[in-house]
């Protein structure tokens, strides 16, 4: 449970934002727990009712590159996956949660041809549904091959360039040479 760490447990990070890393932090800190975003007349009113509040804690940690504060850590728990952040109490459930990661980025990579496919049927419909759609793609696509073709006819026309070249050049040695 994370509010029972104590002042210089670990703590496994992992960040998922554009590049993954995994980083090890050192506790500075442990909030008492209390209840998660609960005004002091709610908490009166739900013990009155008999429910009960979620209890958080903050956690300040120290890591290789400074410190860092997760704020609102469920207090009973041993992972979080607070937004783009994973913290657990130790390296083995980190390894569990990455893990568990990598199944759903596999399963997600499975679905990638589905999802290609879909996008191309997607665009069909779209199309028949929208003349407007239709024609801006129809556009996209004549500006696309126009610029290919242009491409294609500039690289040809510095063949020719090169070509036209060594040929002047050729008869220019050969109208130098003695006769």
């Amino acid at each position: 449970m994370f509010s029972s760490l104590a002042k210089g447990s670990h703590l496994a990070i992992l960040d998922l934002g554009e590049k993954v890393a995994y980083t090890d932090g050192i506790v500075e800190s442990v909030s008492q727990p209390r209840p998660k975003d609960a005004q002091p007349n709610q908490i009166l009113a739900q013990m009155a009712f008999g429910q009960q509040q979620e209890l958080v804690v903050d956690i300040i940690v120290s890591t290789s590159s400074g410190q860092r504060t997760f704020r609102n850590v469920p207090a009973t728990a041993a992972v979080d996956r607070g937004g783009s952040t994973v913290i657990t109490e130790s390296r083995e459930l980190m390894d569990t949660e990455v893990a568990n990661l990598t199944k759903i980025s596999q399963e997600h990579i499975a679905k990638t041809p589905w999802h290609e496919s879909a996008l191309k049927d997607y665009d069909g419909i779209r199309k028949q549904l929208s003349p407007q759609y239709a024609h801006e793609q129809e556009r996209d696509e004549t500006i696309t091959k126009l610029q290919s073709q242009y491409g294609e006819l500039k690289e040809q026309n510095a063949q020719i360039q090169q070509t036209q070249t060594k040929i002047l050049e050729l008869l220019q040695k050969k109208s130098d040479a003695p006769r």
